[in-house]
């Protein structure tokens, strides 16, 4: 009870307490509040705290309280506290825009008494253990949150407010189970909602006592819903207001951070407590957009933030530079995050997120890990939340970016790792303008390390596994990944694995020599590029939406840091299945392959190593996926190579560039045209990039375009400092381009080991084999190749020293020095195809990336670089038919094979003769036919074995032609005084000053001018594998000018090449300029050896070349017909070219053999200076010309010329100027002008030459120092081996290669002999000598000297088309039209020699030189035949023309014994060597068997084999008929007759007896056309001299005529023949005889008559006393004679010679008849009329008609003998004029005694047989001596290296013998064959006249006729005195007539019209000796005749079958003392 009472009354004491407590608390709140807070605090009840109210008047801020009580959980079980303070309903009410000043007292006055709040821990710990507070519900009111017109309420339920403390720390509680909250505006139609809020959440903090710190936040926030509507993005609620501005920073903290700055994020965690927890469950945010009903759902099912600091343990010391970091745990975990559209379409999807940052006392941890993130963007859907979105972040975003700009990051001293694990993300964003893309990957995981033991050391591992960047309209569709090695198209970027490892490495302190270094460690498998305009449009939006500036500004910060700070780098990088594609909608895709690629870098050495590079072309994307195939697998690259190597040294500044075996490029048009398209779309695609990152950079450029522009031109920027070039080094192992330029043309271009390098301004590259193929045929191989650019060369200014005229003394020079260089072309190749489609593609290509700098304009180009060109041996060749190669080698095999097999046989002969002879009869035959078959199969299996060996050891022959250059250089100099076109164009015009240049000018498209200077050592051309080389040139050096110039075409001379492109490009027409590239040049050089070998054996071979060159340049496009070589050379090449040859040769070939070494003309040149002009060439030196064959002929000089000046005109006849090239205007097939019908179009007419008229000029009249004449040396065998010469030379070739066959319809080339239309020759020389022997063995010859002559000759040349369908080769016609010969002084001597050898060509001192015949002066002038008209007026005018006139002027003959057997020999010998010749010719025996069904006709004469024929002269048709009434052969007769000695009287009666002469009627007809040949001799003289007798008798005749005419065809019978009549007229003819022995002709000096005693005189008078005495010009008159020409009689010891025949006069008439006739007259000549009755002619009329015809007419010889000068001239008479050799007599009888033989045997084939075989023989004899000959050749040759070789001698000697025995078995045999060939021809000819006379006899003609005769000739014999007398004979009317006819019988006719024999001796009775009884008056009468009819011989025993003696006269009267009648010789 007492308890109980106290316990009351403790209960009353207590509520009085809490009474007071309550009164005074309340009191002192309300005090507080009006001080503190200037607030007024009401409590509406005492007892109970109900009704609160907290007032703030300045603000009107309210906070109600409906009631407040203390409740405990001994009350309730719901209260955790015993005192529990209970709050109903609070209710607060305030107003935003007027809180600002509510904290300021606040703040003011909170620590003020922060000391005074002190609470002892026991009480506290006791008071937080029995305290809390609950609020039941808190409604929070803010008015005016943004506007006046928004209100934010807040509804708070059920929140509690607990304390717990241990002592230590204090721990507060908060929890509200439910939150809503909404934000409001009032507008004038309805409230709006901006956002709405509901959660539930629970907060726990903890509070250290001590230190009042917060030290744990926990919050849990559950069932978090939000909603955000449209209205509150619009509102001002989201904008910074005034009192939510960020707080000022204390000064101390700006301080610091001036100090040092900060990091972000720092400050913010060390105000944080020790320990933070927030937790977010079920969370929701809804952005509604009311005016377009649309939202976005944001769930997340768990946030977690986790941090925990622990402050006790050490902390992470030096975190910066001046602060520490406490140990502290952070992690951020998100799970089951989802963003969904109004469309319930996902937006973001996340699986897991986790973050975590943990702090040690060592290292600071931090690690994040993402799990499945999907991210769809779509634009259209997102871009209305994003222009929402916006309008927050207006306001606050300028102050974010400056806060950014002035942000600085400090230096991290603590070890950092940081790890990171991202796994299955997806991006796609879908962009309303663009396509839409997506970027995924499955995983990708960071481990960062930031470690400082001595030094700060970052590392990090950074890996990416099957990263994938995907556009185009499908991307945004997640698919599953792609298979292994594809690529799908529309991935931009996909990585399979990218691993990165890295580390970085900075020393600390400042002194520190060391710098920073850095590692990287890349490693990246399955990377693939995509390029597409998808992709860069898709990345330039990417970039446009991104801050770039703020990028740039810190690129640029820290490059510039970088550059400060030095850096030690490595970075190490491989790739591997590297694919980079770039995609186009227009040309498809392309891809670039790479195996492997490995980048080595370091801040010394990068190095970047590709493996496995290809480039490939994908034309056309079908399929959505394209395959990754290894580089090798991937079939048809454009690029491919093998591998790579990049290395580039910073500190020098070189890189270095190595490519290994297999470097293959393949291009073509179309693909090059893929491949630019798609550059074109990456460049498009770099330019959107650029413009998107660096928009300013354009108007930048645009603005300072102008301002570059408008400097002056005066004004020269500042040079900028020289910049350090980089150094290059290339090497590539092998490489192979191939290059289509068209469908199925390629070129082919193969190099190895190819080295490049650069250092400074000088570049070098070297190749050791380079090799360039045309269409699969390896064209050029290039060896030892070095190239080198340098900026100048010590060399070339040597090399420019020679020229005076160059202005530039220092140049930059190219050196290209090769080692070899080889060009091969096959056979039959076209190349200039390829060529021509090669230079269209370069052309295409040019224009193709021209673009727009063609069109501006240009500006002065530079001085080009000097060229240095070094080529140590160069070889072109053109390949032979491998057909007619192998088919040679099997010919030769063949060859050699019969031969062995000969041997075999020959040895298997002599085994079978060794084993019959041991054997016997016993050995069988059947054994020895067993031995040869097992023989014969032998041969054929030996044949087959080498045949199959044939080119096993010893490669083919494959070469048809070769060229080559060795020790070649060559040095081009550029200048700038010909540098220019302007410059160009002068020296054009200097160099070519004939041509005629256009007024307008020339516009050019290519120009150049260069100073040549070229060495050449060796020149050498030689054809397939002949021994000879067809040119070889020796130490060749020039020096010169070189122009090239192209004008450019006018739109006609612009062609159009197709290049075909295909889809979508489809063809392109290329123009092509048609002109021609032309040369000017002026050369000087220098060539110690020059030869040229030749023969028409080559020109088969010669064609092929032809057609091989014609290949390699295309023909032009021009339709008209191609221009011949000359006048294409005359079109592309002018100027001048000077030669100086030390030895010049030109070899003619004179066989058919190609082989052949031997037989050649060689044409040799000493000291020649060659010039060619424009159309002339001049040549200079000493000629000789030899004969090379291999006898001992060989080197026999025919011709020497010393001093010799020739110089060859070229005359071009053409329809315009032949110089004017410029005028020639090329046209193509389009364009071509209109033609007349049946006219081709000639680009080429005023140009091309119709003709070439060629003139020759030989001057040997020059003047030197050396003393040497002209020379000629023949031989017999030389002039015969000319013969064959001069038949090879004009033999027809074949055509070769020609025909559909051979696929060659080209219609044949001209050649340059048919081009000639006239050709002149003239010669001047001032003396000549010519030597002509007979045989090199006898020494027999003849030699002919002459002083200053002069030739000239011009000929014209026509082409005859053949008759016929057949196409044939023109006849070649020439003619000589004109021809003048002058010659004086020319003397001929006959040589002979006793001796038998000698072997030098050189005149033997033993030789016997007598003289033959020797002329004052010769004139010979040929004329061209004429027309019909020139003809008749010329026979007015001048009636003595001739076509060959010939004018001798004091001829000198002498006919001697010794004459006689020289001229005999030489006559022998051709006629034995022509006999021969025609005796083994296959024409020997042709004819001659006689068919005895057909009737014999008597053979043709014809010319001999041996003498080639005469070329055939053209002659002009005769039209017109000759004038009857003027014969020109009489009256050139008459005016003869007319100028006769006036000694000469001739009679009436003797004209009738001339009349009836049958040769002088011939003559006188007036049918002539041609007066072929006049022969006129003045003064002339001969001198004979008898072998039995001493003295000699000389002939002279003042005036000789020789005349030939040619008659017009006529029918004779039925037979048409030509007629010809030779007219010979000797006028003063006189004979003089000496009268006895004179003393000079022992000493060998001849006697000739003065000029005076042969010459007409008129009227003479005889004023000397000499002449006195010689008796006038009567006969038996004494003539003074002379011995030396030249100086007159009275100088020398004259001697008399008597005259015997006074003056008298000859004629003598020859007529033949030919039936060669003229086809141009023959085509003229009407045929006979046939009459009715016709009968048959007589035999008289018969005889009268085409007969062979001589007659001799003497009208008066007065003649004066004694007895020693009749001996003599009888002795001149048998002697010399009818001397028969004893050998011809041999002859004869051999020839009776085979005939008799032939007459016996009557078989004619055996005899034909033996013919056959004695031919065979000879043939065998002929060979046997060439072989000897060649074999002593050979022996000799040798014999000039080692002359005293014993053994060689004395084979030579042999071999001579045996060389003399053969050639007199030759001798013999041919005589005897030639014998038995005429006498079986005589045979056969009998056996067919035989049978002719069995058959119907015929009408015997007559076929030639022979007349003499004498109008009265006057004989007187004298005494050895020669004055008196013995007797006297007179001649009248002597006739005599030879008639032969076709039967062989002859008949003789003498007729005699009066004689008489006078006697005057002295003291004679009877003075008339014999005559006639009665005189004969009549002319008709005749005093004797005698008639004789002789048939053919029989058995060589001739038959008169009729004689008939006839005399009109009765008898005759004699002496009468017959002994005293003088006897008649």
């Amino acid at each position: 009870m007492p308890l109980f009472s106290a316990l009351v009354a403790l209960l009353l004491v207590t509520l009085c307490a809490l009474f007071l407590g309550r009164w005074f608390v309340v009191r002192l709140a309300t005090k507080w509040c009006q001080r503190k807070l200037q607030a007024e605090l009401k409590i509406g009840s005492f007892f109970w705290i109900q009704n609160v109210s907290l007032k703030f008047q300045q603000h009107q801020q309210t906070v109600e309280i409906d009631s407040l009580w203390i409740s405990s959980k001994l009350l309730s079980h719901d209260l955790p506290r015993y005192v529990a303070l209970c709050f109903g309903e609070v209710r607060i009410r305030t107003d935003l825009q007027k809180v600002s000043g509510l904290f300021a007292p606040f703040s003011q006055s909170t620590g003020v008494h922060q000391k005074e709040l002190s609470f002892s821990p026991s009480l506290l710990k006791i008071f937080c253990q029995l305290f809390s507070i609950h609020v039941d519900s808190i409604n929070i009111m803010v008015l005016k949150v943004a506007t006046s017109e928004s209100l934010w309420h807040i509804q708070i339920r059920e929140s509690s407010f607990l304390l717990d403390s241990d002592g230590k720390r204090l721990k507060c509680e908060v929890s509200l189970n439910q939150i809503n909250s909404k934000v409001l505006k009032s507008g004038q139609l309805e409230d709006t909602c901006l956002a709405e809020l509901s959660l539930a959440l629970k907060l726990c903090l903890e509070v250290g006592i001590s230190s009042r710190q917060l030290k744990v936040i926990a919050v849990d926030m559950w069932t978090l819903h939000a909603e955000l509507h449209e209205g509150l993005f619009h509102s001002q609620l989201l904008r910074q207001s005034p009192s939510l501005a960020p707080k000022p920073v204390p000064c101390s903290e700006v301080t610091e951070n001036l100090a040092e700055p900060a990091l972000p994020g720092l400050y913010l965690l060390q105000q944080l407590p020790d320990q933070v927890k927030v937790k977010m469950e079920i969370t929701s945010v809804v952005l509604s957009m009311n005016s377009q009903k649309r939202h976005l759902n944001w769930t997340l099912k768990l946030l977690q933030f986790l941090y925990h600091r622990d402050e006790d343990q050490l902390p992470l010391r030096s975190f910066t530079a001046n602060s520490d970091m406490a140990q502290m745990n952070t992690e951020l975990v998100l799970k089951d995050g989802l963003l969904l559209s109004q469309s319930r379409q996902r937006i973001v999807c996340l699986n897991s997120l986790k973050a975590s940052v943990q702090v040690t006392t060592i290292d600071l941890l931090a690690s994040l890990v993402l799990n499945t993130c999907i991210i769809h963007y779509r634009h259209q859907e997102f871009s209305h939340w994003l222009h929402m979105l916006a309008l927050e972040t207006q306001g606050s975003s300028s102050s974010v970016l400056t806060q950014r700009k002035k942000r600085t990051f400090p230096q991290i001293l603590a070890p950092i790792i940081f790890s990171t694990s991202i796994s299955n993300v997806n991006v796609s964003i879908q962009l309303g303008d663009t396509p839409p893309f997506a970027l995924g990957f499955n995983s990708i995981s960071l481990d960062y390390q930031h470690l400082r033991p001595q030094s700060i050391h970052q590392r990090g591992v950074l890996t990416v596994d099957h990263l994938c960047w995907r556009v185009g309209s499908d991307s945004h569709i997640q698919r599953a990944p792609h298979p292994p090695n594809m690529h799908v198209w529309g991935e931009a970027l996909v990585l399979d694995s990218f691993t990165l490892q890295g580390s970085y490495n900075q020393p600390l302190g400042l002194s520190s020599t060391q710098s920073d270094t850095l590692f990287l460690d890349c490693t990246i498998r399955g990377l693939q590029v995509e390029a597409s305009d998808t992709c860069a449009q898709c990345l330039s939006r990417i970039l446009s939406l991104m801050d770039i500036q703020s990028g740039k500004s810190a690129v640029s910060r820290e490059s510039s840091f970088g550059e400060s700070v030095s850096l030690l780098w490595k970075v190490d990088l491989k790739v591997e299945d590297m694919n980079l594609f770039t995609l186009s909608a227009l040309v498809g895709a392309s891809e670039v392959r790479l195996d492997t690629l490995t980048i080595l870098g370091s801040a010394e050495t990068s190095t970047v190593g590709v493996q496995g590079l290809v480039l490939a072309l994908v034309k056309s994307v079908t399929e959505k996926m394209q395959p990754c195939c290894k580089a090798p697998d991937i079939p048809t690259p454009v690029l491919s190579l093998s591998m790579l190597s990049i290395t580039y040294h910073s500190s020098i500044r070189s890189l270095e560039v190595q490519c290994g075996a297999g470097l293959t490029l393949l291009w073509s048009p179309p693909d090059h045209m893929y491949l630019y398209q798609h550059i074109l779309a990456t460049l498009h695609c770099r330019d959107l990039l650029r413009a998107t990152l660096f928009p300013e950079t354009v108007p930048l450029l645009a603005l300072e375009t102008p301002e570059a522009a408008s400097e002056p031109e005066g004004h020269l920027p500042e040079p900028s400092p020289p910049k350090r070039l980089l150094n290059l080094t290339l090497e590539v192992s092998t490489a192979k381009l191939t290059a289509f330029v068209a469908e199925d043309k390629f070129i082919t271009l193969a190099a190895e080991s190819v080295s490049l390098s650069r250092h400074g301004g000088s570049l070098q590259a070297y190749c050791p084999e380079l090799a360039a193929g045309f269409d699969g045929n390896n064209i050029f191989n290039f060896k030892e190749v070095e190239v080198q650019l340098l900026p100048e060369l010590e060399e070339m200014i040597l090399h420019r020293n020679p020229f005076p005229v160059l202005q530039t003394l220092r140049n930059r020079v190219w050196l290209l020095s090769l080692g070899s260089v080889s060009v091969e072309f096959p056979y039959q190749y076209d190349f200039s195809r390829t060529l021509d489609e090669a230079v269209g593609v370069q052309k295409w290509l040019k224009g193709l990336h021209r673009g727009t700098h063609a069109q501006a304009s240009p500006s002065p180009a530079p001085l080009p670089p000097d060229l240095l060109l070094k080529v140590q041996h160069f070889s072109w060749v053109f390949l032979d038919d491998i057909f007619e190669v192998k088919l040679r080698d099997n010919y030769e095999l063949m060859k050699d094979e019969s031969k062995e097999s000969a041997k075999r046989l020959q040895l298997l002969d002599a085994k079978v003769a060794a084993l019959r002879k041991q054997h016997g009869e016993l050995l069988p035959a059947r054994k020895i036919e067993e031995l040869y078959a097992s023989l014969e199969h032998k041969n054929i299996e030996i044949y087959i074995q080498r045949s199959r060996r044939l080119y096993g050891n010893t490669p083919m022959r494959r070469a048809l032609l070769t060229w080559s250059l060795a020790g070649l250089e060559l040095v081009a100099l550029a200048d700038v005084s010909f540098h220019g076109p302007e410059r160009v164009v002068e020296q054009v015009q200097e160099l070519d000053p004939g041509s005629p240049f256009p007024a307008e000018g020339v516009d050019l498209v290519i120009q150049w001018c260069r100073m040549l200077k070229c060495s050449v050592k060796t020149f050498l051309v030689r054809i397939r594998d002949y021994p000879r080389y067809l040119f070889e040139i020796r130490d060749w050096r020039l020096m010169g000018r070189l122009v090239g110039t192209e004008q450019s075409g006018q739109p006609c001379s612009r062609r159009r090449q197709i290049l075909h492109l295909g889809l979508p490009w489809g063809n392109v027409a290329v123009e092509r300029n048609m002109p021609p590239l032309k040369f000017y040049h002026d050369f000087r050089s220098e060539i110690f050896q020059y030869t040229v070998v030749w023969g028409p054996c080559w020109d088969p071979a010669w064609t092929l070349i032809s057609q091989s060159v014609d290949l390699l340049t295309k023909p032009s496009a021009d339709p008209s017909p191609p221009l011949p070589w000359w006048d294409k050379s005359r079109l592309l090449f002018h100027g001048d070219w000077h030669m100086d040859i030390e030895q010049a040769n030109l070899h003619q070939l004179a066989t058919e053999d190609p082989y052949n070494t031997t037989e050649n003309m060689h044409w040799e040149w000493s000291h020649l200076s060659f010039h060619w002009k424009p159309g002339q060439f001049v040549f200079k030196g000493d000629l000789d010309v030899n004969v090379r064959t291999a006898s001992k002929y060989d080197d026999c000089c025919f011709l020497h010329l010393p001093d010799l000046c020739m110089t060859l005109d070229l005359q071009w006849l053409c329809h315009g100027n032949p110089h004017d090239h410029h005028g020639v205007t090329l046209r193509a097939p389009e364009f071509l002008p209109e033609v007349p019908l049946g006219q081709l179009h000639d680009s080429y007419r005023a140009f091309r030459s119709e003709n070439l008229n060629l003139s020759i000029k030989m001057d040997l009249t020059r003047h030197s120092g050396t003393i040497s004449q002209p020379r000629i040396l023949l031989y017999s065998s030389t002039l015969r081996w000319m013969q064959n010469f001069w038949a090879t030379w004009t033999s027809v070739t074949r055509p070769i290669c020609r025909g559909k066959l051979f696929n060659n319809l080209k219609p044949s080339k001209k050649k340059l002999g048919q081009h000639y239309k006239q050709l002149s020759y003239t010669a001047l020389f001032p003396q000549l000598q010519v030597h002509y022997w007979a045989s090199f063995a006898q020494q027999r010859g003849i030699q002919i000297e002459c002083s200053q002559g002069h030739v000239f000759t011009r000929g014209t040349q026509r082409l005859i088309p053949q008759a016929g369908t057949v196409m044939r080769r023109l006849i070649s016609d020439w003619s000589v039209t004109q021809m003048v010969s002058d010659l004086s002084q020319v003397t001929v001597h006959l040589m002979a020699s006793p001796t038998e050898e000698n072997a030098d060509h050189c005149l033997d001192p033993l030789v016997t030189k007598t003289h033959l015949l020797s002329l004052s002066s010769l004139t010979y002038q040929r004329h061209s035949n004429r027309t019909a008209e020139e003809e008749l007026s010329t026979r007015v005018g001048d009636p003595a023309f001739h076509t060959h006139q010939l004018h001798l002027v004091d001829l000198r003959a002498s006919w001697t014994t010794t004459n006689r057997d020289i001229a005999f020999g030489l006559y022998d010998g051709y006629k034995k060597a022509a006999v021969l010749k025609r005796n083994l010719s296959t024409e020997a025996l042709k004819g001659l068997k006689i068919d005895p069904q057909m009737p014999a006709k008597k053979p043709k004469q014809s010319v001999l084999t041996s003498a080639p024929a005469p070329p055939p002269v053209s002659t002009p048709s005769f039209s017109g008929q000759p004038d009857k009434g003027s014969s020109g052969g009489a009256y050139m007769l008459q005016k003869l007759i007319e100028e006769t000695d006036r000694f000469v009287v001739f009679t009436e009666e003797e004209s009738g007896v001339s009349d009836q002469l049958c040769g002088i009627a011939a003559c006188q007809t007036d049918d002539i056309y041609n007066r072929n040949c006049l022969i006129e001799l003045v003064n002339c003289q001969m001198v004979l001299r008898g072998a039995e007798t001493e003295g000699c008798v000389i002939v002279s005749a003042a005036k000789a005529q020789l005349l030939q005419c040619q008659h017009h065809p006529a029918w004779y019978g039925d037979t048409l023949k030509q007629k010809t009549s030779w007219t010979c007229l000797l006028d003063g003819m006189q004979y003089f005889a000496t009268t006895e022995s004179s003393p000079t002709e022992q000493d060998g000096r001849q006697l000739w008559l003065e000029v005076k005693n042969i010459e007409e005189h008129r009227q003479r008078s005889l004023d000397s006393v000499q002449e006195l005495m010689e008796s006038g010009q009567a006969v038996g008159g004494m003539v003074t004679t002379t011995t030396d020409w030249n100086q007159p009689a009275e100088a020398q010891q004259a001697q008399q010679v008597q005259r015997i025949i006074s003056r008298c006069s000859c004629r003598m008439y020859y007529i033949s008849y030919s039936h060669d006739i003229d086809p141009e007259l023959a085509t003229q000549i009407k045929p006979p009329e046939v009459h009715e009755n016709q009968e048959k002619e007589d035999l008289l009329k018969k005889q009268e008609g085409a007969v062979d015809t001589f007659t001799l007419i003497h009208h008066e010889l007065e003649i004066s003998t004694n007895p020693a000068q009749y001996a003599m001239i009888l002795d001149i008479v048998n002697n010399l004029l009818l001397h028969v050799e004893p050998k011809r007599k041999e002859h004869s009888e051999k020839k009776q005694r085979v005939r008799f033989q032939l007459e016996i045997s009557s078989n004619p084939e055996e005899q034909r047989s033996s013919i056959l075989h004695l031919q065979e023989a000879v043939r065998q004899h002929v060979a046997q001596i060439r072989q000897l000959e060649k074999q002593m050749y050979s022996i000799m040759k040798s014999l000039q290296d080692d002359s005293k070789n014993e053994n060689l001698l004395d084979l030579n000697q042999k071999l001579q013998l045996q060389l003399n025995q053969e050639k007199a078995n030759l001798q013999l045999e041919s005589e005897e064959l030639n014998i038995l060939i005429r006498c079986f021809k005589d045979f056969q000819l009998q056996q067919a006249n035989k049978m002719e006379l069995r058959k119907q006899q015929e009408d015997v003609s007559v076929v030639r006729r022979t007349e003499f005769y004498f109008a009265q000739a006057r004989w007187r014999l004298t005494e050895e005195d020669g004055q008196l007398g013995i007797a006297e004979l007179e001649l009248q009317r002597f006739l005599y007539s030879k008639v032969n006819k076709s039967d062989d019988t002859a008949e003789h006719l003498l007729e005699l019209g009066w004689f008489t024999m006078n006697n005057l001796l002295p003291n004679a009775v009877y003075k008339v000796v014999l005559r006639p009884q009665s005189s004969c008056q009549s002319g008709r009468q005749l005093a004797l005749r005698l008639f004789s009819k002789v048939r053919p011989p029989v058995g060589g025993i001739s038959v008169k079958e009729h004689f008939e003696p006839f005399s009109s006269l009765g008898k005759c009267g004699a002496s009468h003392h017959p002994a005293d009648t003088p006897v008649l010789p």
